[in-house]
């Protein structure tokens, strides 16, 4: 993927469904049910951000649904963790319904990175989050 999507743009992977909303800036994210992210939906997921995002460093967020979420392995972790290094001063995080083992991946993922990330029970209060942080979800 190259360039930067003007109008909203929803993609497919395997494992991922990701819909950017180019006015709120705000990718959300569902997986597919009993989905265990590897380096392809790492690559997926980098690929579709950077095409979005754009190179203004705007500020933008990432709204992710983790219900069927089951896992992630250890390239996905070091593949997305490179990408929200890098853009740890612009990207936000929130992620809701987590099972308990991701919620743990999660928050292991959150401190290795210093990245603004929270869990939260609901849509609700992961979008009222981000709202805080400037982003209009």
């Amino acid at each position: 993927m190259t360039g930067k999507a003007t109008d909203g743009d929803t993609v497919t992977g395997a494992s991922t469904t990701i819909h950017w909303d180019p006015t709120s800036r705000v990718a959300s994210v569902r997986y597919a049910q009993d989905a265990n992210l590897t380096v392809a939906a790492g690559v997926f997921l980098v690929d579709a951000l950077t095409r979005w995002i754009g190179v203004d460093r705007q500020p933008f967020g990432v709204l992710a649904d983790g219900a069927g979420l089951r896992g992630t392995d250890s390239e996905y972790r070091a593949k997305a963790s490179a990408f929200f290094r890098q853009h740890r001063d612009d990207s936000y995080i929130a992620l809701f319904h987590l099972g308990a083992v991701i919620h743990v991946v999660v928050e292991m993922f959150r401190v290795g990175t210093a990245i603004p990330l929270r869990s939260f029970g609901d849509e609700a209060a992961a979008r009222a989050w981000l709202r805080t942080k400037g982003i209009a979800a």
